[in-house]
């Protein structure tokens, strides 16, 4: 993935849908695919300490909200990729819903999240001492929202946006925060994906008939050697598509002063 690190305190992780099944696609994906469309979310904590008279010894402040520029800059950190944050729900049916949807392709959203530095903050996030209470504050919070690294054109969605409106508005932050636009690495790595799957599903053949052969007592024959060169070249195969997703993810960005102008397509505030 682009960019620098996460901030110090923040974990990476990955997410699913409600009961750990993963986001609906077209179809079903082998295990080097599934990977590559894991959503890289952080899981931030914050924990403030504060030194003593003595100059020694340090305590724990008592747990506080920040203000919203300093909640945007402890999630940052170094990284200046554009954020995607979103905040779990206990009442919601599974806890991507608001980014994902079970009827239709959630691909293009899932590879497309690589070029942003993605934060999911947890339910407690709308108790009013939360460290992160800021960015999530209102009547009626949403559950996702997009924004430069410094929280400045921020932009909420409510969970009920069409796929077009979602990919229409990530391809707008895309564009104005990195040097040259994705499309093209989207479409190779969108069909990356497919070549994943062909050599995993061979990789699994060659597999199986070499645990036949062994089976059989003909751990020695010319067969198993040939399966063997089979199966180096398929690895050796593998090996090369995932360095080609790696440069294919890798984009500059622009750098560029703060910056007042909004992105098309943008959903409705809320709160």
């Amino acid at each position: 993935m682009s960019g620098p690190g996460a901030a110090g305190g923040v974990a990476s992780g990955t997410g699913g849908t409600a009961a750990g099944a993963g986001p609906y696609t077209p179809n079903p994906r082998g295990p080097t695919s599934r990977v590559e469309l894991k959503i890289d979310w952080q899981f931030p904590t914050y924990e403030e300490k504060v030194a003593q008279d003595d100059g020694r010894t340090v305590a724990k402040r008592a747990r506080h909200a920040l203000g919203v520029e300093e909640a945007f800059k402890y999630l940052a950190g170094d990284d200046r990729r554009p954020m995607l944050i979103l905040r779990e729900c206990l009442k919601c049916n599974g806890t991507d819903d608001a980014l994902m949807t079970r009827k239709q392709d959630n691909e293009r959203t899932l590879l497309m999240s690589r070029w942003f530095h993605c934060v999911k903050l947890p339910p407690d996030v709308l108790a009013e001492d939360h460290p992160f209470h800021a960015l999530f504050a209102g009547e009626k919070p949403g559950h996702l929202f997009f924004a430069r690294w410094d929280g400045s054109v921020r932009k909420d969605l409510t969970g009920q946006q069409s796929r077009a409106e979602l990919w229409d508005l990530m391809q707008s932050y895309l564009a104005s925060e990195y040097d040259k636009g994705i499309d093209g690495s989207l479409k190779e790595l969108l069909a990356l994906l497919d070549r994943f799957d062909r050599i995993d599903s061979d990789l699994a053949s060659v597999k199986d008939q070499m645990d036949d052969l062994i089976e059989k007592g003909q751990a020695s024959s010319s067969k198993l050697g040939k399966l063997q060169e089979k199966l180096a070249a398929l690895q050796s195969a593998k090996t090369q598509a995932r360095n080609e997703a790696v440069q294919l993810s890798q984009a500059k960005l622009k750098q560029t002063a703060k910056s007042a102008e909004v992105p098309a397509a943008a959903g409705p505030r809320q709160g």
